[in-house]
């Protein structure tokens, strides 16, 4: 059992009933504990629940990148691109005539705008890209979590921000 005041936005924890592990989303008015596992929301009782310890997978960001500048010297002509790695989703910064548009409108045109940058940084090979999703009440993160998985060429991700971005890393 978890004391749900010990745990913070983010932490991973198990349903000991089912074994599912999930990220923990607050407490709602009742006193439940809101578990988000698989972009759905569970709602649960602190006895049901046991924190995870999540070991981070050892990485060497230095031979990765030793790797893919290989890689890319011998796969790619010596053009230079015009691409900005970064895609800040941000409606007012992205689309401000939309601002005032119904949340489905404005949501639907995020990922719109953020497939076509994902396809474009993997038509040009790009080694990596950063998303700003923002933090808010995480319908656009994990839309965009969901939509990520749709891509084979996405090797992997990393949140950024205190989770308000996520850093893709690609094939």
């Amino acid at each position: 059992m978890v004391n749900l005041k010990d745990l913070w936005i983010g932490d991973k924890v198990r349903l000991c009933a089912s074994g599912r592990i999930g990220k923990f989303e607050g407490v709602n008015k009742d006193g439940k504990a809101r578990i988000s596992i698989d972009a759905k929301i569970i709602l649960t009782s602190a006895s049901n629940l046991e924190r995870v310890e999540v070991e981070e997978p050892f990485f060497d960001i230095d031979l990765f990148l030793a790797e893919d500048r290989i890689q890319t010297q011998k796969s790619k002509p010596a053009v230079k691109i015009n691409f900005n790695h970064t895609l800040d989703l941000h409606i007012e910064k992205l689309a401000p005539k939309l601002a005032n548009d119904p949340p489905s409108r404005i949501l639907a045109y995020q990922l719109a705008q953020s497939e076509n940058f994902i396809k474009e940084a993997i038509r040009l090979n790009y080694p990596h890209i950063t998303i700003i999703h923002g933090k808010g009440q995480g319908v656009l993160r994990t839309a965009i979590a969901h939509q990520l998985k749709g891509f084979p060429e996405v090797r992997f991700t990393f949140s950024k921000n205190q989770d308000g971005a996520v850093e893709v890393w690609l094939i």
